[in-house]
């Protein structure tokens, strides 16, 4: 692989059917294990404020991450003690003997492309599903951060791709990989031509080998968190994989430049541990 984790990244100026228009919420998906993902709330919930039309941002200021806490009631959890993403110290993780190699059942899929305002989202067809530590969590959506959202030893990555996974309303799995300049990357040759440049939807025959967006090594940071975007709802378990894929310099700016930076500031790690599994 042509760049190593150890570099430092330049920042380059990175989810469509979802409840807020948020970047990691899951999709409407048809099935038991797959319906909408309600954000779980305290007390009479006919009483909460209709947050769907309430306008946020990925950038600083009015409306910017630094408010989002106060924009609506249901967003109140941005504020909260397990908020995503993080910066990881690769240093001070802990290794764990206890976690399991991610178990793959990922098959083919039509790509449903979407971009909300917020990202680039592919929605999936078909029943991909991985096993995570004894769990087995079904794929809804993958979705696009430049730059990344998580950073390693303080740095960013120049884009960050979450595969967003439910279990349950309560029990959802993120699986985050990073893009380094290196090789172009045959995935994004395919789609850059055709992905909406502003708000707007394209469906395309083509089909994506799922499985084939991932690095061939699987290790894997392991953390509890949350969605990076309104409502930022305290349900999600945290895979971000340890070696990143390569893109083009090219692609990578191309890419930027469509989502506008749009990455929420790394947020206090608190008393959560974040641990290793080395494949």
């Amino acid at each position: 692989m042509r760049a190593r984790l150890g570099l430092s990244f330049i920042a380059v100026a990175v989810s469509g059917a979802l409840l807020f228009a948020g970047a990691c919420e899951p999709k409407e998906t048809a099935g038991k294990k797959t319906e909408r993902a309600e954000t779980p709330q305290s007390g009479n919930s006919q009483e909460k404020q209709d947050c769907k039309d309430v306008h946020w941002t990925h950038h600083h200021g009015k409306n910017g991450p630094e408010d989002w806490q106060n924009l609506c009631e249901e967003f109140a959890a941005c504020g909260g003690k397990q908020q995503s993403p993080i910066d990881i110290a690769t240093d001070a993780v802990e290794e764990d003997a206890g976690l399991r190699a991610l178990q793959f059942h990922y098959g083919t899929s039509k790509a449903h492309i979407v971009n909300n305002g917020h990202t680039v989202q592919f929605n999936v067809d078909g029943e991909h599903t991985v096993r995570l530590n004894g769990k087995t969590y079904t794929l809804l959506q993958f979705h696009y951060h430049a730059p990344s959202e998580h950073t390693f030893n303080g740095e960013h990555f120049p884009l960050e791709v979450h595969f967003v996974h439910k279990y349950a309303d309560d029990d959802l799995a993120v699986l985050g990989v990073m893009f380094v300049e290196g090789d172009e990357n045959a995935f994004l040759k395919e789609y850059l031509d055709i992905i909406p440049a502003k708000k707007g939807e394209v469906k395309s025959d083509r089909l994506i080998e799922l499985l084939g967006l991932f690095p061939q090594n699987k290790s894997y940071f392991n953390y509890s968190g949350s969605l990076t975007t309104p409502p930022c709802s305290e349900v999600v378990n945290w895979y971000v994989l340890q070696h990143p894929v390569e893109a083009s310099k090219e692609q990578l700016v191309r890419f930027a430049t469509i989502l506008n930076n749009n990455y929420r500031p790394v947020q206090p790690l608190n008393e959560r541990k974040v641990r290793l599994y080395r494949d």
